[in-house]
């Protein structure tokens, strides 16, 4: 029997974003651009890059920034978005991140000839997450 709606669950190390929310579908920021999940998916695991997860809760359009992390998509359809942090809109200081982000554009940018590999990943990391506040606070 065709499924209407898939169970879905935000998870940190610091607790639960969101858990057993039903909802019609979602989008995540995966590898290679969006994923969207709908009912039904194929169970499969993949990895998520910092961004915005989307859903519709009733009728309200969420908007949640993700860190770096994994989707499950498991047998009996439950969608879990694994990530090691995540905001609501409304938790995001915009001003913040984007001061935050000029100053991380500025090292990568000054860095260009001497920076190591660990401190350009570090550095792209959190350029990504901080895109990803600006993106869902907008």
């Amino acid at each position: 029997m065709a499924h209407t709606s898939i169970k879905l669950d935000i998870l940190t190390p610091l607790g639960p974003k969101r858990r057993n929310l039903e909802v019609s579908g979602v989008e995540i920021p995966g590898l290679n651009g969006e994923l969207g999940v709908l009912p039904d998916h194929v169970p499969f695991v993949t990895p998520v890059v910092p961004g915005v997860v989307r859903f519709r809760e009733g009728e309200t359009s969420v908007r949640i920034a993700v860190g770096a992390g994994f989707l499950e998509i498991g047998a009996d359809g439950r969608v879990a978005i694994l990530v090691e942090r995540a905001l609501e809109s409304d938790e995001i200081d915009v001003g913040a991140a984007r001061e935050a982000l000029v100053r991380v554009n500025g090292e990568l940018v000054a860095q260009h000839d001497s920076i190591d590999a660990a401190e350009h990943r570090k550095l792209v990391t959190q350029q990504g997450w901080l895109e990803a506040q600006i993106r869902a606070a907008s």
